[in-house]
């Protein structure tokens, strides 16, 4: 699933070649995908003009002259791509929004879970309320004394807590995984057993993991590209995840591979006690 640094991406990446375009029409390929109704969610999007495009969690927002909001969720494995208005559909392909100048947005999502829901200011989706903090953006304390409010609540494992959209969002199960490792803290661990230390290393290491995912434009394991359709470089730089049965980078030892918190989890049990 598109995390963080992913869906940041892909705004980056498309910011710029959507900025002032004109949305001419709107083809809607899976009922089930849009809200409201596909009839109306097309004839509410024609003519519009994209004024920005934003990221919330793993949301992308495009804002509209008409004051609405059109917020993408890419879910487990949906693509939001700029190319020709006359370029062939993909296979899977969910809608496709054609614009004046020729060229187009096509959403594409093999597993069919993508969402694009079409809303006004003041009635956001219920997932976008419900969204907790952003980790690079809040300042360290306020996020620490969330983390640890929340943690004190929690018998679970600290993985679980690290994946609740509702504390942190935009974090999943790649990152969850890195952050962890590079901060020495086993995803099993109690969430409420967290010392303040290893809070401090787990939010430094955070910052740094996704700061440096941005730089290399996100991880691309499967399905993931960014909005001009070309893949990130992040995969080359991780330490556990997807490496099952590999040495630890740091002590050699065979890394583990486990379900923690509900989700497939790489971690080193030696480094991560």
């Amino acid at each position: 699933m598109p995390e963080l640094p992913e869906v940041e991406t892909i705004r980056r990446s498309l910011l710029p070649l959507v900025q002032g375009a004109v949305i001419d029409e709107v083809q809607v390929f899976l009922a089930k995908a849009v809200k409201p109704a596909p009839a109306e969610f097309a004839a509410a999007l024609a003519g519009r003009r994209i004024t920005g495009l934003e990221r919330r969690g793993k949301y992308l927002l495009f804002q509209l002259d008409s004051g609405q909001c059109l917020a993408f969720h890419l879910r487990m494995a949906g693509r939001l791509v700029w190319q020709s208005g006359t370029a062939p559909l993909a296979k899977h392909t969910t809608l496709v929004m054609k614009l004046q100048d020729g060229m187009g947005l096509h959403f594409v999502d093999p597993r069919k879970f993508g969402t694009a829901v079409l809303f006004p200011p003041a009635a956001p989706p219920a997932g976008l309320t419900a969204l907790g903090l952003e980790p690079l953006t809040t300042e360290k304390d306020e996020l620490l004394a969330v983390l640890e409010k929340a943690a004190a609540r929690r018998a679970g494992p600290v993985k679980g807590l690290l994946l609740d959209q509702q504390v942190l969002a935009g974090l999943g199960n790649i990152y969850a995984d890195e952050v962890l490792f590079a901060a020495g803290v086993s995803p099993r661990r109690p969430a409420r057993e967290v010392t303040r230390a290893e809070w401090e290393r787990i939010y430094e290491s955070m910052v740094r993991i996704l700061n440096d995912s941005l730089v290399h434009r996100g991880t691309s394991r499967r399905d993931y590209v960014d909005g001009r359709g070309e893949a990130g470089e992040f995969q080359n730089h991780l330490k556990v995840y997807g490496r099952k049965k590999e040495s630890c980078v740091n002590c050699s030892c065979p890394l583990v591979y486990a379900r923690v918190a509900g989700r497939g989890t790489h971690y080193c049990p030696t480094c991560q006690r």
